[in-house]
Formats: C-alpha cells, sequence, structure tokens
C-alpha cells in the first residue's frame, strides 16, 4: 500500500461553483496528554486506521519548528493567535506543496505544548520530504528540526488509545503505564456519583464543567490492547449504570457509542466476564 492512496491531510474536498461535496472530511480527535511535570500537551490527531496500519512500517518524522518569543504567552508559553497563524501557514504550505509535487507524504497529528506546535508526518521518502519541509520552513523564516521514530514510538502520545490494541503496536516497556483523562456527560447529581464510585477505584478528580455537564477524572492506568479494554469495560457499564455516558476520546468511534439511548456495545459490555455486566447494566441490544 502506498501513501498516494490517500489526501495529505485527510481534510474535506468540495467543488465551490456547485458547493458539491466530493470527499467528506475524516474523523480527527482532540487528545490531552500530561507531561512528568504535570504540564499537559494538546493533541490533535487523525483517525484513518488505513493510513496509520501503512504508517506502522513507515518513517514517523516530528517537525519542530521554532516560533518567535512574541508569538507565545508568557504564562504558559503556549502560541499566541498571531503564533498559531504564522504555524499554521507552514502547515498548509508544505501539504499544498506535498500535493502539488503527488508526493508520498501525509500528515498525522499536531501536538501543542512546551513553546510549539510540532507536526507528525508519515513518508516514504524521508530525505525528499525533508527537502520540501526545510523550503517550506524558510519561506515563513521558521528554525527547523526533524526527528524520525517509528508510529510505535509516539503512538501513546499521539493516538487515540484504542488505536494502539487495534494496530497491534508493541509499545516500550516504560510507556505501557500512563495517566489517562477520563471525561463523562451527564446530570450534576448523576456525575456527583459517578465521581464518588471512581475515586473509590484510584481515579483523581480533574475538574466538572458544568456549561457541558462534563466530569474528568484521571488515573494511570494500562494502554496496551487488553488492559485498556479492561478499563473501559469496568468505568463505561459503571457510568451507563448510573446515567452518565463515557465520551470516548480515547477509542476509535468516539462519544456517539456511548450515548444513553443506544445499546452498549458489546466490546464494551463485560462479556469477557461472563456476561456479568451486560446482565447487570443492559449491554445487548
Amino acid at each position: 500500500m502506498t501513501l498516494l492512496q490517500f489526501t495529505v491531510t485527510g481534510e474535506q474536498v468540495s467543488n465551490e461553483e456547485t458547493e458539491e461535496v466530493i470527499r467528506e472530511a475524516e474523523p480527527h480527535r482532540g487528545l490531552v496528554r500530561y507531561r512528568p511535570d504535570g504540564g499537559e500537551l494538546f493533541i490533535h490527531t487523525r483517525v484513518n486506521m488505513a493510513l496509520l496500519r501503512a504508517a506502522a512500517s513507515l518513517p514517523l518524522l516530528r517537525l519542530k519548528i521554532t516560533p518567535r518569543a512574541n508569538e507565545l504567552t508568557p504564562r504558559d508559553a503556549l502560541l499566541t493567535p498571531k503564533g498559531s497563524r504564522r504555524n499554521y501557514a507552514f502547515l498548509e504550505g508544505l501539504c499544498e506543496d506535498l500535493a502539488a509535487a503527488g508526493y508520498p507524504a501525509c500528515y498525522i497529528a499536531e501536538q501543542h505544548g512546551e513553546g510549539r506546535r510540532d507536526f507528525y508526518f508519515t513518508t516514504e521518502d524521508v530525505a525528499g520530504f525533508e527537502q520540501i519541509a526545510r523550503a517550506a520552513a524558510e519561506a515563513l523564516a521558521f528554525p527547523f528540526a526533524l526527528e524520525e521514530h517509528s508510529l510505535a514510538d509516539v503512538a501513546p502520545l499521539i493516538l487515540p488509545t484504542e488505536a494502539i490494541g487495534d494496530l497491534g503496536l508493541e509499545i516500550a516497556p516504560h510507556a505501557r503505564i500512563r495517566p489517562t483523562r477520563f471525561e463523562f456527560w451527564g446530570a450534576e447529581p448523576s456525575l456527583a456519583k459517578l465521581r464518588a464510585e471512581l475515586e473509590k477505584r484510584g481515579y483523581r478528580f480533574l475538574g466538572l464543567e458544568t456549561f457541558s455537564s462534563e466530569l474528568r477524572m484521571l488515573k494511570s492506568v494500562p494502554i496496551d490492547g487488553e488492559g485498556f479494554l479492561a478499563v473501559l469495560r469496568e468505568i463505561v457499564p459503571l457510568a451507563r449504570s448510573l446515567q452518565c455516558s463515557y465520551r470516548g476520546t480515547e477509542t476509535l468511534e468516539g462519544h456517539e457509542q456511548f450515548l444513553l439511548a443506544r445499546p452498549l456495545p458489546e466490546r464494551y459490555s463485560g462479556a469477557g466476564r461472563g456476561g456479568f455486566f451486560r446482565r447487570i447494566f443492559g449491554g445487548g441490544s
């Protein structure tokens, strides 16, 4: 399989003259990762499993472009709106150059934090890609650095956790347990009960967004396929039993599969443990 089978960015393509959508945009997902010092990294990632399967055997390149000092906020060193615009001008210019050249490379993800926004691409030709990327960076006066990794190296950072197991990636031993954020929707009384139950299980309270009725909890959990699935098989039926729904941020299909009006997918129902949770919490259709 060649990367030329995929568009560079996976964004929506339309005919401006007829306003006809020719290709729907691929799913993208926003993730939060926690640094050892407690700081946060914000991840925006492309969820195309066919592309990720192709990328698993190819180099994964991290593009590091350094912003100007006045493009960072003083408090947390995040990019200002002006800095973000210049960053995205680089990304858009690079993707346009790759597409125009018919080049075998695809955008995978980006991370924002630590004073930069870094972009991840996979390619079949590292040297050729670096030449094009350096030219795009020089056009906007960006200092540029490139790191080469494998998808397995960076998967704990840039992919929804469920993708790691579905892709069968081998994760380094030191990365197999990771602080992971879990979000739930529900009425405030229900979320309060869920919080209490999760705290009994070692989860730490991060916050409650009253506007969106979203509870956020944190726990270090296994991120291999079976380990993470076991976590979901505990907390998803628990949330449902208290009239709350998991947002599904770390899953491939996202939040809609967990809506209370839908039958709980058997994958998450606890059916692997004798069907106990399915019988108690109504996991089957």
